[in-house]
């Protein structure tokens, strides 16, 4: 990747595309397998975070939370990521 400066900002987008490959080819994989023990454990997502809570001002609301869906595939894509920006 001759020409693109390595910063925080390509970084973010590396790992945002690797999350979001490793989730479409876990969903790939949801629909043209059959359900068994080493499916299931590529498939199998988590949601961690933080549920959401209103501060009530009165005059106005803020709602704050967020949440991951994460899965073993997500994450492989994640770490790849990390990697191939690391070799850039």
């Amino acid at each position: 990747m001759a020409g693109l400066k390595k910063g925080p900002g390509l970084f973010f987008l590396f790992v945002i595309i690797g999350g979001y490959l490793g989730a479409i080819l876990a969903e790939i994989l949801r629909h043209a397998t059959s359900s068994g023990p080493l499916s299931e454990a590529f498939i199998r997502t988590i949601h961690p975070g933080i549920s959401p809570f209103t501060l009530n001002f009165e005059l106005f609301n803020i709602t704050f939370g967020f949440s991951f869906s994460l899965n073993l595939l997500s994450v492989l894509g994640i770490i790849l990521a990390i990697y191939l920006y690391k070799q850039a």
